[in-house]
């Protein structure tokens, strides 16, 4: 969101377009800044060398280069947004000059990668040695429909306008703070006279069945929409999460949040310009970037009590919103 603020700054009347996986596409569309939202089918083009696959990817390309881009930027410097930054034809063509996978080959500008650890201060570094100076503006806006069909929902189930949203799910287990300490403080929020919802992805229902409490929490793992999704989490009086798309969402969204980390470095991969808002063992900050891969890491998120997390979210509960 910063990146697309700054090029929005430094070109007012251009027209900017997003390419974005399919699955995320209601991550961006909402966006004022945003003129087309460009997404392509990732699941679908895994076996990209099969020949069906490999005529929609020359379609694809076709589509890119028929948009006359004058920039395009690579900030994640992948073999896949190299690819796409190379199809486009854009004159000009911005990436690291470290980026992975050969993806520098793509890019006629290279940049040394510069303003770590965080990796969105890499990400506008590479914007500022590109001549475009750096707007650290977070803000992430959710389409008015998916907002009105988030509320239609809310009112069929009796959800008031005030809820908790516990996002208890990760990809990697190391990343997971304990079921046991999820179904913990559900319970004392539910206690507290707080309404209690348990957000998760259709495939995460495992992960949040075991950390649902015995009674009193919403369990609607699987059942939103990616847009209702981000909409239930704008509209939340504060968000708890596991390092995962949830607290960095809610942070772009300007929520009150409590970020548990343990297996990742908050400092580099935590909610951008909230390190207040993170729980995280004290003393223990990852040294390697990639440690979260070890299963084993997992005793680092078990370091982090309950208390813990429930006072932080006192604070941010009394806080409020940043916008």
């Amino acid at each position: 969101m910063p990146i697309l603020a700054s090029l929005r700054a430094a070109f007012p009347a251009a027209k900017i377009d997003w390419l974005v996986q399919d699955d995320f596409e209601a991550a961006v569309q909402g966006h004022p800044a945003v003129e087309r939202v460009v997404a392509f089918p990732r699941r679908a083009w895994k076996r990209w060398w099969m020949p069906g696959v490999l005529s929609q990817v020359h379609r694809f390309r076709g589509t890119l280069r028929a948009a006359h881009y004058d920039l395009v930027v690579d900030a994640q410097g992948l073999l896949r947004s190299g690819l796409f930054m190379r199809f486009t034809g854009a004159a000009r063509r911005v990436g690291w000059t470290d980026a992975k996978e050969w993806s520098w080959l793509a890019a006629n500008e290279r940049h040394a990668r510069r303003g770590g650890p965080d990796a969105t201060e890499v990400m506008l570094a590479l914007l500022e040695d590109a001549g475009i100076p750096p707007v650290r503006d977070p803000r992430m806006h959710v389409q008015a429909s998916a907002m009105q069909a988030w509320r239609d929902r809310r009112g069929a189930m009796g959800i008031g306008d005030r809820y908790v949203a516990l996002a208890p799910t990760s990809r990697w287990s190391s990343k997971r703070w304990p079921a046991a300490r999820w179904r913990a403080l559900a319970e004392r929020l539910v206690a507290r006279g707080e309404t209690v919802l348990m957000l998760g992805a259709p495939s995460e229902r495992e992960q949040v069945r075991a950390c649902m409490p015995r009674n009193g929490a919403i369990d609607l793992c699987g059942a939103l929409p990616l847009g209702e999704w981000f909409a239930a989490l704008a509209g939340a009086e504060a968000v708890v999460a596991n390092d995962s798309a949830a607290v960095h969402a809610a942070a772009a969204l300007g929520r009150p949040l409590v970020g548990i980390y343990g297996a990742t470095d908050p400092a580099a991969v935590g909610p951008y310009r909230r390190a207040e808002s993170v729980v995280a063992p004290p003393g223990v900050a990852p040294s390697d970037p990639h440690a979260y891969r070890d299963a084993r890491m997992v005793q680092r998120m078990e370091l982090i009590p309950v208390d813990a997390v429930e006072r932080r979210l006192d604070v941010e509960l009394l806080r409020g919103p940043r916008w």
